[in-house]
């Protein structure tokens, strides 16, 4: 019994060695992903000495001496902190998450890549100013310049959920950020499922009611009832589905969530302390991390400070020492859905006012992981 019982505690502390080194080494291996706010480091795409000064909320206080070093350390705390919130962001943007998750993610990448998202922010860098893109560029630097020092450094993946995953980090570009501000504008748009919920409704019921129950915004410039069910009347209502992906992961939200906002101000006169009031609250999906990061700039033209999304290089609601701005959703009909009519004999062309016309096709791959 004696040795029995000998035997049993050498297990037992055996075991317990074991998981306290196994523990030990993963929270080794995590921390080391987590940033370190008091060091000093060099960057040679740096003009001048910039300082990042963390306050008890870990708001970055970022003080430059020109808007690029301003800008390349905002990536850089963008970087620090919430690295892997802007990788998705790019990530849906490109239709590229179903290399990380699998076909569950397949019909999003699918409905992104058909829009086009990252290809039509890849064309707008030429519409923007030389001032415009040089901060966007000075942004995309800090933010390398983060992704570089970890991988110099053996930092870990730059954040503790990069290990779940063995995917490459790219570089960051004038484009990601972009691509970012173009998907912030699905997620606030309803309109696509307003229209395919409108079409729906015009299968079952006449004009009057659908007035009725989805009534049509004031103006005399507004499109009449189509009536679907002459044009295809050998769809079934319960068939006639084309909504948008519905997922965690997805930007395209329900009609109960998608964008909302509130603004309003009021003159010094009708406030308590003689000084004007504005209140904002744009209305957007608690998540965990949050969507907003709040960061406080100084600029060539100020001090700013205020809510940025990680990814982009804007102070989107906030104030400076003389102005206060919001943010609110123009709730605008910014999205069309097209049906097309197929040409019976030859399903890949499509009918217009001149005939049938060929579909412009375009290759695009997508990698599904373990596939």
């Amino acid at each position: 019994m004696d040795r029995i019982f000998v035997w049993l505690m050498r297990l037992i502390l055996s075991l317990a060695v074991i998981g306290a080194l196994f523990f030990a080494f993963t929270w080794y291996v995590l921390s080391r992903s987590l940033p370190d706010y008091t060091k000093t480091v060099q960057f040679e795409q740096l003009i001048a000495p910039v300082e990042i000064v963390r306050d008890t909320a870990n708001v970055p206080h970022i003080f430059g001496k020109n808007d690029h070093d301003t800008l390349f350390a905002l990536g850089y705390a963008h970087a620090q902190d919430r690295l892997w919130q802007m990788t998705m962001l790019r990530r849906t943007a490109q239709g590229r998450l179903s290399e990380l998750f699998g076909e569950a993610t397949l019909p999003i990448d699918m409905t992104v890549r058909r829009l086009a998202i990252y290809s039509a922010a890849r064309q707008s860098l030429s519409a923007l100013r030389p001032d415009t893109l040089a901060k966007l560029d000075a942004y995309a630097l800090g933010v390398n310049a983060r992704l570089l020092e970890i991988n110099n450094g053996a930092l870990g993946r730059g954040a503790p959920e990069f290990f779940l995953f063995s995917n490459a980090i790219s570089p960051w570009t004038a484009a990601d950020s972009l691509a970012i501000i173009k998907l912030m504008g699905i997620q606030l748009s309803s309109h696509l499922q307003q229209e395919v919920l409108r079409a729906r409704a015009s299968l079952i019921l006449d004009d009057d009611r659908i007035k009725d129950l989805l009534p049509d915004m004031p103006g005399n410039n507004q499109a009449e009832i189509i009536d679907f069910t002459r044009l295809f009347p050998e769809i079934p209502p319960n068939r006639a589905t084309a909504e948008a992906p519905h997922s965690a992961l997805s930007p395209f939200k329900s009609i109960a969530l998608s964008g909302a906002s509130n603004a309003w101000a009021a003159l010094p006169g009708r406030s308590a302390t003689r000084g004007t009031l504005l209140a904002n609250d744009p209305h957007l999906e608690l998540t965990a991390p949050s969507i907003w990061y709040l960061a406080r700039l100084e600029l060539s033209t100020g001090g700013v400070i205020g809510g940025t999304i990680p990814g982009l290089p804007l102070v989107l609601v906030g104030r400076s020492a003389k102005l206060g701005w919001g943010l609110t959703s123009s709730n605008l009909d910014d999205t069309d859905i097209y049906i097309e009519k197929l040409n019976p004999l030859e399903s890949s062309e499509y009918q217009t006012p001149e005939g049938y016309k060929p579909f412009i096709k375009k290759q695009s791959i997508v990698r599904i992981k373990d596939k």
